[in-house]
């Protein structure tokens, strides 16, 4: 999709959390930008706060997901992973993840040969 035709996309609702901004999008998608000033890593507790998040945005529904972490070079940890498998089924039917680090693929790719996710998670460089 060009640049152009994302800028089409109408926002249904947004909230904008501690974390960074959180949309649903007219086509059904769910979007996490975290803000680039303050968010570095993910952490069992933010993941918490996320999950709260995306389901009252979502009013319940799992809507596919789409997270941009095109600045976050964080490692995640097996703690971390563990509480992405057992909840994105809350929020997500399936993920997509913008990365641009070298260490985000190895972890995506880790995470879904180790835990064999209930929700698909696919990199993305944009």
């Amino acid at each position: 999709m060009s640049l152009q035709q994302q800028s089409k996309i109408s926002v249904i609702k947004e909230k904008v959390s501690p974390h960074g901004l959180i949309q649903l999008r007219e086509d059904n998608i769910l979007v996490f930008r975290p803000d680039v000033h303050t968010f570095k890593d993910y952490s069992v507790e933010v993941l918490k706060d996320l999950r709260m998040d995306f389901i009252e945005i979502n009013d319940g529904i799992p809507r596919p997901y789409m997270a941009d972490n095109s600045h976050i070079t964080g490692i995640i940890s097996k703690e971390e992973k563990a509480f992405i498998n057992e909840h994105a089924g809350d929020f997500a039917t399936q993920m997509a993840i913008i990365s641009h680090s070298p260490i985000m693929n190895v972890l995506v790719n880790s995470y879904n040969s180790v835990f064999k996710p209930k929700v698909g998670v696919k990199l993305f460089r944009s």
